[in-house]
């Protein structure tokens, strides 16, 4: 038995503590589909022969009555008695109507009016129970569990409905259609008890307290829960417009079937013949190929094969009415909805809230269904009775309700997604911008009037982004404001809300505000209503800030207008102002703004000034000296500048200043970066001015230099990426050359997580033995886990990181926030969204991994070392040497340094010459005694 149990496992992906629960589910649905299978054929073949194939819409119409009224009486059950106890109930009480129907066929009581009866039964009891089957399956398994096991289990339905089908196309002739009516009434009567087997079996692979919070029902009605949910309406069109082509196809084929074959014995052969072997082909199916087709295809493309076969079938029969062309019509509708196409179904609805779900999954399987049965009903009675019209019409209505059925799955489909999306966002409490306008107008203007000085300043950061007109008066307003940074400010961005000139910054020229000043002369020079004469007289006041500040706008304008520099003879004025520097009267503020026009001179003459003053004691001089080799756009000071970037005050100005030198910068930033052997703060601002410069080129060369960085690095390298991609930038990765980046990191992901838990169980393993550890190699192991910890966090982070690079970032950023959440749901559906928006190539690469994720998450070991095998202690060192983050390797060589010596030779003799030069060198030195630990 346990070979069996082990061959099932491994064909199947079935975890050892799901085996039991799952042959119980399979064989539940067995007994229900089996069951159903042996009374259908026998109560259709009494319907077409007693009340005619002409009967069908009606019964179809009564049908669709009274599901609707059972259906409404079954929600009000729920809502006063718990799941369980009405799964049982129902099970028993149409395992007593069957058994009475049973006894009434055998002694021949039937009428018109017991045929249509038996037939309705039939119908409700097909609904009705099934969906309380996948209802229960919702309730015990969680979405990935159901996507390995719906597969499994749903093949026991598919076989059940063979061994129906045959047994009843054998045995009529000889036990009559009574008979096997009671034998299908022991089979459900069997039902409960399994009921019974599979709860026992939820509650001890689960949390009790889980499984019941999955039973509850919500108090709201089932048509409202639908209509307000975009999800729960097209999952109904889907499969109403499902079971309408259904109902015409089985209309097609028992009305031909019935023309041909007159003989009820002889008919209800045929049917249960046909059915069985419609049933040998969905189970073929369901076992082969449905599981490839849902791990290698989205959830469109996997709905999208019936519709697509049934279209192609009607075409076919539309031109041959032949009796074998419907069975292939029929075929493709009893195959592909029973296996494939039932599945994706099923999958569907995991994702909706399970008290919403358990509401109105059966009310959309019951009278969704019914109402679809009913339509047919109506399209057969007055379309093809009532008009007179040609059977075939029939035969285009099917093609035609294809073709709606799948723009329904596109439909679904993106809702579907949706679901996962709003369920990661509410449950990780994640903030979105919302492009809310008129509330973000009205939060500003009320900010602009009331607010305080700082958070005006905020505001007026995002007016840009704004322009909108209503914004002008409170602007206008706030050239008032006693903050002069916030008029300073205000000024800057004038130009975005006020389209005419404003006299009123004139005023802010004999202000004794240095940054104002220069707000106001850029602003004044900006606009050509200013006379030459009039912007003239600011150039020669007598007043330096003033004077100043006007050559400094004058040189700033002239770089994008060179016409306005021989207009006021700039090149002149600029050599005047700069013999007056190193005058001792001067204020600092007036020699920062002359030090800074130097810059725009486009000549070499005062570069030995500037350069005098990049390395001045005072900051505001220094900063100026930036200032004006970022206007020179010269490399000739790039090296003085990159090694001010260590300088938290002189930062952001030198960033500018090399962003303003473009492509020139690129090659002496990599030098610089690939020489810099320690100093990951250094490295960051390298890769920050890299992403600052905003070309193609520095891009390229930030991934380049990334690739070469200690992951923590690499991981703020490929975050400024990110951001590059959410600000609306296309990314400057080809499609190959990310797939194969994003391989690379994966596999360095994996060789994290094993060495992790190479770690973590070495450590358990010295635990147990109670082996002779110091407390020093204790705390490195401990520091060396948590490292590995880290690595293994940034390194997924990473990998998102770069998918950001082809997907939505905020797609990315929400499935990321799902997968490292605390909460299970949250993971599994992050791990969902990413299947529906995952290329197959990608999701064959990282999905693996992301069930590592799932592991290394939790506290358990044993299903990671099922999965991957782990290292030995030598091994594990050797690796731990080989990861990029300077951190682990400086603890691992102090671990080294408490180990055996053997220990070391053997490192020494695996490790690959290419990649650990250096490495080598270290442990050399650390057996001649020659490093010491840290």
């Amino acid at each position: 038995m346990k070979p069996l149990n082990q061959l099932i496992s491994n064909l199947f992906d079935i975890k050892k503590k799901e085996l039991s629960i799952a042959l119980w589910m399979q064989l539940y649905l067995f007994l229900i589909i089996g069951a159903l299978l042996v009374v259908k054929p026998t109560i259709n073949a009494l319907f077409l022969s007693t009340a005619g194939a002409d009967s069908l819409s009606i019964a179809f119409i009564l049908t669709a009555i009274i599901a609707v009224v059972i259906s409404f009486s079954y929600h009000k059950l729920l809502e006063r008695f718990n799941l369980r106890y009405i799964i049982r109930s129902t099970l028993w009480f149409f395992s007593i109507a069957f058994f009475a129907i049973g006894l009434l066929v055998m002694f021949d009581v039937t009428n018109l009016i017991l045929v249509y009866t038996f037939y309705l039964f039939v119908g409700i009891y097909a609904l009705l129970v099934t969906s309380q089957f996948w209802v229960l399956a919702n309730v015990i398994f969680n979405i990935r569990e159901a996507k390995r096991l719906f597969g499994f289990i749903g093949a026991g339905g598919i076989a059940g409905g063979i061994a129906g089908g045959y047994v009843t196309s054998i045995l009529v002739p000889f036990l009559g259609n009574g008979a096997l009516i009671i034998v299908a009434s022991l089979m459900i009567a069997s039902c409960p008890y399994i009921y019974h087997k599979i709860k026992s079996h939820s509650y001890k692979g689960k949390m009790k307290l889980e499984v019941k919070k999955r039973e509850v029902v919500s108090k709201e009605s089932s048509i409202k829960l639908i209509i307000n949910s975009r999800h729960l309406t097209h999952l109904a069109g889907v499969i109403g417009i499902g079971v309408l082509v259904a109902k015409l196809v089985d209309y097609e084929f028992s009305y031909l079937a019935s023309q041909q074959i007159q003989d009820p014995m002889e008919l209800a052969s045929f049917f249960g013949f046909w059915f069985s072997t419609f049933n040998i082909i969905s189970l073929i199916l369901q076992l082969l190929i449905t599981k490839r087709l849902l791990e290698n295809f989205n959830i469109e493309t996997n709905l999208f094969f019936l519709p697509a076969a049934v279209i192609a079938s009607a075409l076919l029969l539309f031109v041959m009415p032949e009796l074998w062309l419907v069975i292939i019509l029929k075929g493709f509708d009893g195959s592909l909805k029973q296996s494939l196409h039932k599945s994706v179904l099923e999958l569907l609805a995991i994702p909706i809230p399970s008290d919403i779900k358990n509401k109105t999954k059966t009310f959309i399987d019951v009278v969704v269904d019914s109402i679809a049965t009913g339509l047919a009903g109506l399209v057969i009675i007055f379309v093809v009775k009532g008009l007179n019209l040609p059977n075939y019409i029939i035969t285009v209505s099917i093609a035609i309700l294809s073709i709606i059925w799948i723009y329904l799955i596109f439909k679904v489909k993106d809702s579907y997604l949706s679901i996962f999306k709003q369920s990661i966002v509410k449950r990780e409490k994640l903030r979105r911008e919302k492009n809310n306008m008129g509330t973000l107008i009205s939060n500003m203007k009320i900010i602009f009037e009331n607010g305080g000085a700082e958070d005006v300043l905020a505001m007026l950061q995002k007016l840009p982004e704004i322009s909108h007109k209503s914004l002008k008066e409170p602007i206008l307003k706030l050239l008032n404001h006693n903050d002069k940074r916030v008029v300073t400010a205000v000024i800057n961005n004038l130009d975005y809300v006020v389209v005419e000139p404003v006299a009123q910054v004139q005023d802010f020229i004999y202000t004794n505000d240095s940054e104002l000043i220069n707000a106001a002369m850029n602003y004044l020079l900006s606009h050509e209503h200013i006379s030459y004469q009039f912007y003239e007289n600011y150039l020669d006041d007598e007043d330096d800030k003033i004077a100043t500040a006007a050559l400094l706008s004058l040189a700033a304008v002239s770089q994008e207008n060179p016409l306005l520099a021989e207009k006021y003879n700039l090149k002149l004025r600029i050599q005047i102002f700069s013999s007056e520097i190193g005058d001792s009267n001067m204020q600092i503020a007036e020699l920062a703004r002359l030090i800074e026009t130097l810059g725009y001179a486009s000549t070499t003459n005062y570069y030995s000034i500037i350069e005098n003053y990049l390395n001045h004691d005072n900051k505001n001089l220094r900063i100026a000296a930036i200032k004006a080799v970022g206007h020179t756009r010269d490399t000739y000071f790039l090296m003085s500048l990159i090694e001010g970037l260590r300088d938290d005050v002189l930062n952001d100005s030198i960033t500018v200043s090399i962003q303003k030198m473009g492509n020139k910068s690129l090659k002496t930033l990599e030098q610089v970066y690939l020489k810099q052997k320690t100093g990951n703060r250094f490295k960051v601002s390298l890769l920050h001015l890299l992403y600052q410069i905003e070309t193609r080129k520095s891009h390229r060369l930030l991934i380049h230099l990334a690739k070469q960085s200690d992951i923590s690095v690499k991981k703020i390298a490929f975050e400024l990426l990110f951001k590059s991609r959410k600000a609306g930038r296309k990314s400057i990765l080809k499609k190959k050359e990310l797939i194969k980046l994003i391989d690379k990191e994966s596999a360095k992901y994996k060789e994290l997580v094993r060495i992790y838990w190479s770690l973590k169980i070495s450590q358990r393993s010295d635990k147990r033995t109670n082996g002779v550890i110091s407390l020093l190699e204790k705390n490195l192991i401990e520091q060396l886990i948590t490292s590995v910890d880290h690595c293994i966090s940034n390194q997924l982070e990473i990998i998102f990181n770069l998918l950001s690079q082809r997907y939505n970032p905020e797609d990315v950023y929400v499935a990321y926030k799902g997968m490292t959440s605390k909460e299970t749901v949250s993971r599994l559906h992050s791990m969902e969204y990413l299947n529906g928006i995952l290329s197959r190539d990608l999701k064959n690469m990282l999905f693996p991994l992301f069930e590592l994720e799932s592991h290394t998450l939790s506290n358990e070991t044993f299903e990671f070392q099922e999965r991957i095998e782990l290292y030995d202690r030598s091994k594990m060192l050797e690796k731990l040497l080989l990861i990029q983050e300077s951190k682990v390797h400086s603890t691992s060589i102090n671990l080294l340094h408490l180990q055996h010596e053997k220990l070391i030779d053997t490192i020494l003799s695996h490790l690959p010459t290419s990649k650990s030069l250096k490495i080598k060198k270290t442990l050399l030195s650390l057996q001649n005694g020659k490093v010491k630990i840290a």
